[in-house]
């Protein structure tokens, strides 16, 4: 092991946790992560909520925020008054409490949020692409993402769109943007997988939907961005907090645990939601209280159609991946 190795700890796998990773992140943060590869599994994140929801109620000395993702947890802490190694000790205590994840609820809130498909703002973004950026981008036929979308997961449009709206979307975390949330589908029968813009866009609308690789953003400003667009939503950000849903804060999503549901409408509705949002301010959201049983889920997963509809579309995927250019 070289003397900058920044992995300074590690607990073993045991059960259905996978090996956890201690990291040296800089003076006063540690990162705790699941294993060495990149992987997208929900119940990581179930695993690092609970952990971190344990860490918390410690109260422990000098632990100033914790940052939990899809596979990882940032600890950032006050080196002058508890040491990486003590800190260290305690989560790994929290870490052996938790027996296994089937008996694991999550809280998680269900947010539902209208979508229109191929908008007006979508499509000026992808004709500002194609004019100022790259001309021949083959992700851009007909003026939106929709058609290469469809053809990388060798499926139709129609279907990409049914993906979208028919399963729940998960928060892991948030970040990239202030207020963004990374979203992953919880229904694996819907896990499109697309490439990223190649270069960039330099301007997405506030509101735009896009996907890259399997995770889901949602912008909620004007931006930059490179995710394959669906279309637009209604604002999941507000930084003047003029409306009653922003008042404690401009963030619509919590750092973790939230679930979105889409709900086609007109683009019409999109736009005077967004009037109602930033200007009337009397829209009302529409958001459950409610949680994430993990026993009920692993079921869910373990039905005979969910694995049978998972492998024929990750067939499909395969076939369509070989087709579609590359960016």
């Amino acid at each position: 092991m070289s003397k900058y190795d920044v992995i300074i700890d590690t607990l073993p796998a045991k059960g259905d946790r996978i090996e956890i990773l201690f990291r040296q992140a800089g003076d006063g943060f540690i990162q705790v992560e699941y294993g060495y590869e990149q992987r997208v599994e929900l119940l990581d994140s179930f695993r690092i909520l609970a952990v971190d929801a344990k860490v918390k109620k410690m109260n422990i000395k000098g632990l100033i925020e914790t940052l939990p993702s899809l596979r990882a947890n940032m600890i950032h802490f006050d080196p002058t008054i508890i040491f990486p190694q003590e800190l260290i000790d305690k989560i790994k205590d929290a870490e052996e409490s938790i027996a296994g994840v089937d008996d694991m609820v999550i809280d998680s809130r269900i947010i539902t949020l209208p979508i229109a498909f191929e908008d007006s703002q979508t499509k000026k973004a992808v004709e500002m692409y194609l004019k100022q950026i790259r001309p021949d981008a083959p992700n851009c036929k007909d003026g939106y993402n929709l058609e290469y979308m469809a053809l990388c997961n060798g499926c139709t449009v129609d279907d990409i769109k049914h993906m979208l709206l028919d399963t729940y979307w998960y928060n892991s975390g948030c970040g990239f943007w202030p207020g963004g949330g990374f979203f992953w589908p919880m229904d694996p029968r819907c896990k499109m997988i697309v490439p990223k813009y190649n270069p960039p866009r330099i301007w997405t609308p506030e509101g735009a939907v896009g996907i890259g690789g399997a995770c889901l953003f949602t912008y909620t400003t004007a931006t930059g961005g490179g995710y394959q667009l669906f279309g637009r939503t209604i604002p999941t950000f507000q930084l003047s907090m003029k409306h009653p849903q922003f008042k404690d804060g401009p963030f619509l999503y919590r750092p973790s645990g939230d679930r979105i549901k889409f709900v086609e409408v007109s683009e019409k509705e999109i736009l005077d939601i967004y009037d109602h949002v930033h200007e009337k301010t009397d829209y009302v959201y529409d958001i459950q209280e409610s949680e994430i049983v993990v026993k009920d889920y692993l079921e869910f997963l373990a039905k005979p159609e969910v694995v049978e509809g998972a492998k024929e579309f990750a067939k499909r995927q395969e076939q369509g991946s070989k087709i579609a250019p590359k960016l």
